[in-house]
């Protein structure tokens, strides 16, 4: 990840934009080719194009997020024996569920068999551009493993948030030419996942979840992990996170730095911050009722992303409308229960109220 950048004028960084060099590189270098995503069948294969055409992104600003309040509380659920071995054949009446210890009535269930929009998030700041070819990979495990009726969303992002496509299924992603924009410094982790919440997810109905592709660490979001928290909790979209180790490269890039004191300095604030990220995504996916991997390299995430569609075809989606009162900004605790004491259920523990709830 770029992540270095801005912390001391020592250190000095090779920038490099879509059609222009910047004034503090030490080497005049062409700008790197551009990844194009190509669909082909159920793949994303990439290819280059020479002197890409720069495209405006809109900043993701606080003030355009969109929240989308309801009383309708929905739960992904995943049902397991005591041997692991996932259940598929329940019933609505086979579940119950509990807000703050006080059984509730379901007023929505869609089984196993439902599709999903899934939105695929790929972190491709600094220190990846010389993966690509390993994240594309993995996106194209991903996007193999979809059923033809659930819809894609898909997502890059560096220093910018790159839009590749809407909420599409895979007959419609064929037809469709994606391209990543060129290196931009800088990691919007935070905002992305805020801007894909809360403009992206909120007005679709049904079964939704974010996978999200990054080591964790933020550099330039305006919006902060507290935030993002708050929104996934407000949310009805499961979070399945996906940590690839980047830390081993962390000597090479501050090798950069002369200074042994500043390098110093870089390093124990780095550290700091993969620690936060570690935090970050694995509070995000328990938040949600999604579960974090962890990918020592690029090569790993394959089996991440397999793991990831296997369980998203194994769930059910319960939704309830609450009893009682709430006040806005309140944390309610759910449990979901089935009739059958031999299986567990996985579900997401908890929610934070938007407004008030009367029933």
């Amino acid at each position: 990840m770029s992540k270095i950048k801005g912390f001391l004028t020592m250190l000095v960084l090779i920038c490099i934009s879509a059609g222009s060099t910047s004034a503090q590189s030490i080497y005049q270098l062409p700008p790197p080719p551009q990844p194009v995503l190509r669909p082909s069948g159920n793949t994303i294969t990439v290819t280059s194009t020479a002197n890409p055409k720069e495209e405006e992104e809109p900043e993701v600003e606080e003030d355009d997020i969109v929240r989308v309040s309801t009383n309708l509380i929905t739960v992904p659920a995943e049902v397991v024996d005591r041997n692991g071995r996932y259940i598929g054949n329940l019933k609505k009446n086979d579940f119950r569920i509990f807000e703050n210890g006080v059984e509730q009535e379901l007023a929505y269930f869609a089984p196993v068999e439902q599709p999903f929009t899934v939105a695929l998030l790929l972190d491709v700041s600094g220190s990846t551009q010389a993966q690509l070819q390993a994240i594309r990979s993995a996106a194209n495990t991903f996007i193999k493993r979809l059923r033809p009726n659930d819809r894609l969303l898909l997502v890059s992002f560096d220093g910018k948030i790159n839009v590749l496509t809407e909420a599409v299924t895979l007959t419609q992603l064929r037809q469709k030419r994606l391209r990543l924009d060129a290196l931009n410094d800088g990691t919007l982790l935070y905002d992305t996942v805020g801007f894909t919440l809360n403009q992206r997810l909120a007005s679709i109905q049904g079964r939704k979840a974010i996978v999200l592709l990054t080591d964790g660490v933020d550099s330039g979001s305006k919006q902060s992990h507290k935030q993002n928290l708050r929104d996934a909790e407000e949310a009805n979209v499961v979070i399945y996170t996906v940590r690839y180790n980047t830390l081993p490269q962390l000597p090479q890039r501050l090798s950069q730095i002369l200074n042994p004191k500043a390098r110093a300095h870089v390093e124990a604030r780095m550290i700091k911050e993969y620690a936060a990220g570690a935090n970050y995504l694995q509070t995000l996916a328990e938040k949600t009722g999604g579960r974090l991997y962890h990918a020592e390299t690029l090569s790993d995430v394959p089996n991440a992303f397999s793991a990831i569609t296997e369980e998203l075809g194994r769930q059910y989606s319960l939704g309830y409308y609450p009893k009682g009162s709430a006040k806005s900004g309140e944390k309610r605790e759910i449990k979901v229960k089935t009739r059958l004491p031999s299986l567990v259920v996985r579900a997401r523990p908890s929610y934070t109220a938007t407004a008030s709830i009367s029933h």
